[in-house]
């Protein structure tokens, strides 16, 4: 423990050191209020809000290769939800928290037994694994692969067994084609996923296990494929077994491995022996909370990452993990030494199981009595690039929550990639790059709303939330996911975006709730001015039979992108605490709807001219019966429920003869496909099956929730969109009221 003495004496020198460094404004007078001392309007310099001197002490004090570091001791547990290597990372967290200065660290625990469901979610019991070892035997002795060595190598869920048994390939194993020689009493050797061949092989045709060489996720295919990086081996599961299936049990091994293997087939029988030491016992999920207190503790600013993941595991998500320790260790240091002031709203830290400690977390704190202003998620967000085939990207928010988090997130990315472009920038002050990484660009994109991650259960619960990570990476869900993959500092850059987010919302007060108006409203209009594009170029792309159909659409996508606009100048508001401020935002919001008419009305001559040029008709279809009646129609929310995902509602539900779920499932899925078409990225289209409740308001109709698909995602029939609506309503979490 430091002395008292000995610690003012370290600030009071960490404060004069500041103001030699930075400037006279570095070191910030006590007396100020946090707003004025940290904001100066939008910086003609970094296009951000906090002063120059605030984005300096931010990038300079925060460390790529500190949070490199946590990454690399994560990655030496296998963190897979509800085990004993996760707890034990739980463990270590929690403790580097309380180290680092965090209040009110916990470890939040919540049931996991496979009975107990979070918002109609199911839950896994905890996987216990004493022993995991798959050898050759025969016509040699050789060690394929063991838990203790690679535990991913055996598929979660895999339960005790010690099995002897003539090897057999069954190709990808995943279709009655490949069954063309009889398994029963065999081990398969399979490069299907091992849940599909496991049920196959084992449940149909009596085979003893399974080895797969399965490596690549089916919608990753885009990306790699299993040749490619022929020594991973890639991270499965299988279905946890009912207590009359005992003994199922697969291993993964690497494409190399099972070339090796189809050689010795190919000179004669080859038998295997798998041994497995593994239970099934309930469990808990366990979230990591931490926080820097505010003076204002009916207001936070949350901060997430997922803790969890195979061994290695070092971007997806060790990275994350480590890069949200290391912004929580920059901001208490920094308000330590005087350089920032307590924050006005309480910042929240929590390393989570991913989605399902989420639900969990939520199902305890949906209701606090706290308003939870930002949310920023990190998931994968340390990977080398170059050598990944990576690309940064941040989500925008869902339409159904626009925000003001749009533009602070996007102003962010500008001002990072413009600092970070040159190798031997102008402004290395303003250059985030660490001591042990590259010098290289790193070029984030903003991304349409994708899920996949965390942040779409906060947005799902009305917090406006963004995700900053890699997709794709040419190590995703493999054993080639470790800490060499790890770039000091693009971890560095990740933690930058944080610290700029977090700090921006913790101290913003009534000027800056005008400044994000005025930001969102900039920001606001390019993505207008893109919507009008696109609209344009739908017109042109169409021919005459489906135009007066384009032309209705493009409308309705331009109404449908001036309001989400104007919504999310409008949601600055959550910072202005005085009447004046709330004007100031409100007239900046009549602002960028009043620039709707002149739009339309470019459209509009567009959509003549070229109709004339068709000789097509301009007016779309009046609505049918089904439309009408959708039109009557109103979801509500069951209060409490509003987390409730539709696979949720399809296990409550069941498959009562009255629930049309096979209406619902095809129209999604001929949405999805349509989208695909399109090269829409598989991460965006995670999205789509939960995206129609989240428009659920309490007001808007089923046709008002079609139409707003239509243009966010793609055309879904009003009687599917119903069908979708009565799966939730069967299952209890929503009344659909007709008006």
């Amino acid at each position: 423990m430091i002395p008292k003495r000995t610690f003012l004496i370290v600030a009071a020198v960490a404060a004069i050191a500041a103001a030699v460094i930075l400037g006279p404004s570095a070191a910030f007078s006590q007396a100020q209020e946090p707003a004025g001392r940290l904001f100066g309007g939008l910086s003609p310099r970094t296009g951000l809000l906090l002063k120059d001197d605030v984005v300096v002490a931010l990038i300079q004090h925060s460390s790529g290769d500190l949070a490199r570091d946590t990454v690399a001791r994560l990655a030496l547990w296998d963190r897979s939800q509800v085990t004993e290597g996760y707890r034990q990372a739980a463990e270590w967290m929690a403790e580097r928290a309380r180290q680092i200065g965090l209040l009110d660290v916990a470890i939040e625990e919540f049931p996991s037994d496979g009975k107990v469901q979070y918002f109609g979610n199911g839950t896994e019991r905890m996987w216990r694994v004493r022993k995991g070892e798959l050898w050759v035997v025969a016509p040699l002795r050789l060690k394929l692969t063991s838990y203790d060595e690679m535990p991913l190598s055996l598929a979660r869920n895999s339960a005790s067994a010690d099995v002897e048994a003539e090897l057999v390939d069954v190709g990808e194993g995943t279709s009655d084609r490949d069954y063309a020689v009889d398994v029963k009493g065999k081990i398969v050797l399979a490069s299907g996923s091992p849940y599909a061949v496991l049920s196959r092989a084992m449940t149909q045709k009596g085979a003893l296990g399974v080895i797969s060489s399965s490596v690549v996720p089916g919608f990753d295919l885009q990306n790699r494929l299993p040749g490619d990086y022929p020594a991973q081996v890639g991270w499965n599961s299988i279905p946890a077994p009912r207590e009359d299936q005992p003994g199922r049990f697969a291993f993964l091994i690497s494409p190399r491995r099972a070339q090796e293997l189809k050689i010795l087939l190919k000179n004669g029988p080859v038998k295997v022996r798998a041994t497995v030491d593994a239970e099934l016992v309930p469990g808990s999920l366990d979230v990591v909370s931490g926080v820097i207190p505010g003076a204002s503790t009916g207001e936070e600013v949350v901060i997430t990452a997922h803790l969890d993941h195979y061994k290695p595991g070092a971007n997806d998500n060790a990275s994350g993990s480590a890069a949200i320790l290391e912004m929580a260790r920059t901001m208490r240091g920094l308000i330590d030494a005087r350089l920032l002031p307590p924050p006005v709203r309480t910042i929240r830290f929590l390393w989570v199981p991913e989605y399902s400690g989420t639900w969990a977390w939520f199902s305890r704190h949906l209701a606090d009595p706290v308003k939870r202003v930002l949310e920023l998620n990190f998931d994968m967000v340390g990977e080398n690039i170059k050598t990944a085939n990576a690309v940064f990207s941040v989500s925008y928010s869902p339409d159904a929550n626009p925000s003001y988090l749009n533009a602070l997130a996007e102003s962010i990315v500008d001002f990072i990639n413009r600092h970070n472009d040159d190798r031997y920038p102008s402004r290395p002050d303003l250059q985030a790059v660490s001591l042990t990484g590259t010098r290289d660009r790193i070029g984030i994109r903003m991304a349409p709303y994708m899920t996949g991650t965390d942040h779409e259960l906060f947005n799902n619960a009305g917090i406006p939330g963004t995700t900053l990570g890699v997709f794709p990476d040419d190590h995703y869900h493999s054993s080639t996911d470790a800490i060499e993959q790890v770039d000091a500092t693009q971890l560095h850059r990740a933690v930058v975006f944080g610290l700029l987010g977090m700090t921006t919302a913790a101290y913003a007060g009534d000027a800056q709730a005008g400044d994000l108006a005025w930001l969102s409203l900039l920001y606001g209009r390019q993505r207008a001015a893109a919507a009008e594009s696109d609209a344009a170029r739908s017109l042109l792309t169409e021919g005459k039979d489906g135009f007066a159909e384009a032309d209705r659409a493009a409308k309705a996508s331009l109404r449908h992108v001036y309001r989400r606009e104007r919504a999310a100048v409008a949601s600055g508001a959550v910072f202005a605490s005085g009447a004046e401020a709330k004007r100031l935002v409100e007239r900046t919001a009549a602002m960028i709807e009043a620039d709707l008419p002149a739009a339309e009305k470019r459209i509009e001559a567009l959509a003549a001219a070229r109709a004339k040029d068709l000789g097509a008709a301009r007016h779309a279809a009046a609505l049918g019966e089904t439309e009408k009646r959708a039109a009557r129609l109103v979801p509500v929310w069951v209060p409490g429920l509003q987390l409730m995902s539709i696979s949720g509602a399809m296990a409550k539900a069941g498959n009562a003869p009255d629930v049309p779920a096979l209406k619902a499932q095809t129209a999604l899925l001929g949405a999805m496909k349509a989208l695909r078409a399109r090269g829409v990225s598989e991460l965006r289209l995670m999205g789509l099956a939960n995206a129609p409740a989240t428009w659920v308001n309490g007001s808007r109709s089923l046709l008002d929730i079609a139409e707003a698909m239509a243009v966010e995602y793609a055309p879904i029939p009003a009687d599917a969109i119903e069908a979708y609506f009565r799966i939730f309503e069967k299952a209890g979490a929503m009344k659909i009221l007709e008006k």
